[in-house]
C-alpha cells in the first residue's frame, strides 16, 4: 500500500510539473506570441536605426535595462513596450556591435523567442512553435541566423 502511494504521488508530481512545459501553446497564446514577434521586429528596426544614426554600435554592456531605456526614448508606442515588459521575462545581450533579445515565459521559464537584430523583418528563433520545450538560455550558435 505504501509503495502504491509513493508511485501515485510521483506520477501526480511528474504530470503536474511537465504538462505546462511540454504542451503546445493555446491558440490565444500563439496569437500573443505572434504579436510579440512583430513587436520585437519593430523594436529591432528602431534600435538599429537609432545606433546607425548616431554612428555608434550597441554598447558592450547592453542589457534589458538599457534596451528598454533606449526604447522609452525613441519608440512612440509606449503600450507595446509595457506589454513586452509585463508579459515576458526579457533578457538582452550585446553581439558583435548588435544585440539579441530573448523572451521567456515567466511561469515555466520556457524560451518563447530570440531575436538577433540582424534580420530586421522577422524574429530569428520562434521556440514557442516547437513541440520540445526550449530552456530560457541564449543561442550559442547565433551567427547561423545572421548569415544571408
Amino acid at each position: 500500500m505504501r509503495h502504491c502511494a509513493i508511485i501515485l504521488a510521483a506520477l501526480v508530481f511528474v504530470a503536474c510539473s511537465t504538462s505546462a512545459v511540454v504542451s503546445k501553446p493555446t491558440e490565444e497564446e500563439a496569437r500573443a506570441y505572434s504579436a510579440a514577434a512583430v513587436t520585437l521586429s519593430d523594436f529591432s528596426m528602431e534600435i538599429v536605426a537609432h545606433y546607425q544614426s548616431t554612428h555608434t554600435s550597441v554598447p558592450e554592456d547592453f542589457d534589458a535595462g538599457k534596451f528598454f531605456a533606449v526604447l522609452e526614448d525613441i519608440y512612440r508606442d509606449k503600450a507595446r513596450i509595457r506589454s513586452i515588459k509585463d508579459n515576458y521575462h526579457v533578457s538582452v545581450r550585446p553581439l558583435d556591435g548588435g544585440y539579441s533579445v530573448m523572451l521567456c515565459d515567466p511561469r515555466t521559464e520556457r524560451k518563447i523567442m530570440e531575436d538577433f537584430s540582424c534580420t530586421l523583418t522577422k524574429v530569428d528563433v520562434m521556440s514557442w512553435e516547437s513541440d520540445v520545450p526550449v530552456p530560457c538560455v541564449f543561442e550559442n550558435d547565433w551567427k547561423k541566423y545572421c548569415e544571408h
